[in-house]
């Protein structure tokens, strides 16, 4: 639920806008003053901060320089009336996030906070990623694995434009997000753009912008651009981009050339060198690029497979509300075997349809395909736990009228609930 702290020392217009806040979703943390508002301020506070410009003791202004000292993430909105707008536009280069004008309209009151909220629960997921070890995202005990984790470490504090190469699913994305949350760009934005979907008619505008409105360039701005599937663009976009590697400039439509500051990562599907012989990556715009990591396929990680399934599983049980999975040693053999053309992604969907109950079929040394399920008994329980849960969900939780639902006993329904853990 979104949060606002609310400081205005007019009584009734609290009152109001706190009942505006609370009808649109909003918790709302309710201040006569600043001066109490910032004894309560933390710098974890995962809301928004809408302060009165004019109040007595702390003004807004006073309380704004504080809350950036105590709460600097913190989205801070300052409300003015119309003589205080100068000061409220010199409020916003001390680092004020926006301010309204009284009186303001609800709906814009309402809009301004909620892309203000949405930019706070970008920066927690961020700093909450790069709280996140990074064996806890690239998961994998294979030798290449470590070596890629070693490699993502030392890369991610240089300022070096690099070219991230692999098949479809081996986590290209994954590590271009490591890349940028490890870096000291880490607070800044990760804009990933895929270059398959960009049309030469709309590139103009979409990439470089125009003078009202910034491109996805321009949006990374501080931070990092991905760009993926690289290959993909058609030639006369890359030439257009060797400007933006080079030189670190766009030229906006109907402005004039102004420069960026990003960290630029690509990603390929097949080695680069085989993607300029073929034709697909200009020469020029590959050696643009300082290095380029190549991520290793599942098929070459060792055991790595039946660990990321086991993971997976794990996490799709959790997600589904299903018992946990047994791999077998048929299963190990069979994840084993396989080439997995999908990699880590494909190993993904392979655990999540297991959990669920789906056959899945492998290919066999011998050219055909063997089914590999739950087992027997492990889909019969995963069955009675979706029945027995559904029963609960429609009763409300009450378990003498899910037994009757069900038609069974009521001892017996508390037998089963017992067993799958329910009780």
């Amino acid at each position: 639920m979104p949060e606002v702290m609310l400081v205005e020392d007019d009584t009734d217009l609290r009152q109001a806008t706190a009942e505006t806040l609370e009808l649109a979703g909003f918790r709302v943390h309710l201040f006569g003053a600043a001066t109490p508002a910032l004894e309560a301020l933390r710098p974890d506070f995962a809301g928004v901060i809408l302060s009165d410009l004019r109040m007595p003791g702390l003004s807004g202004l006073d309380f704004l320089d504080r809350a950036r000292e105590v709460a600097p993430e913190v989205p801070f909105i300052l409300i003015t009336a119309h003589g205080d707008v100068p000061a409220a536009i010199r409020a916003m280069r001390g680092g004020a996030h926006d301010f309204l004008e009284k009186p303001c309209a609800p709906e814009l009151m309402l809009d301004v906070l909620r892309r203000a909220q949405a930019m706070r629960d970008l920066h927690l997921e961020n700093a909450r990623l790069r709280q996140t070890r990074i064996e806890d995202r690239l998961i994998g005990r294979s030798a290449v694995m470590q070596d890629l984790r070693q490699r993502l470490r030392a890369l991610a504090g240089l300022q070096l434009d690099l070219l991230i190469a692999g098949e479809t699913g081996t986590g290209k994305e994954k590590a271009a997000r490591i890349l940028h949350d490890l870096s000291p760009r880490g607070d800044g934005p990760f804009v990933a753009i895929n270059c398959g979907a960009l049309s030469e008619a709309e590139v103009d505008r979409e990439l470089f912008g125009t003078t009202d409105t910034p491109g996805l360039i321009a949006r990374a701005q501080g931070g990092t651009l991905y760009l993926d599937e690289l290959e993909s663009m058609p030639d006369g976009l890359q030439v257009r981009l060797l400007r933006v590697v080079e030189a670190r400039e766009i030229t906006p439509l109907g402005a004039a050339p102004r420069p960026v500051d990003l960290r630029i990562l690509g990603s390929v599907k097949r080695p680069p060198d085989a993607l300029v012989t073929a034709g697909q990556l200009r020469a020029d715009l590959f050696h643009r690029f300082n290095a380029t990591l190549p991520m290793p396929p599942l098929r070459e990680r060792e055991d790595d497979a039946a660990l990321l399934v086991a993971h997976f599983a794990g996490e799709a049980a959790a997600r589904h509300d299903l018992p946990k999975i047994h791999i077998d040693s048929a299963l190990r053999r069979r994840i084993a075997y396989h080439d997995w053309p999908g990699n880590v992604r494909e190993a993904r969907n392979l655990a999540e349809r297991l959990v669920i109950g789906l056959d899945t079929s492998f290919p066999t040394p011998g050219g055909g395909t063997e089914t590999v399920n739950m087992g027997y008994d492990d889909a019969m329980d995963a069955f009675e736990s979706r029945l027995l849960r559904s029963a609960l969900i429609q009763t409300g939780g009450r378990k003498t009228e899910a037994a009757a639902l069900l038609g069974v006993p009521r001892k017996r329904l508390y037998l089963r609930l017992r067993h799958h853990g329910m009780l």
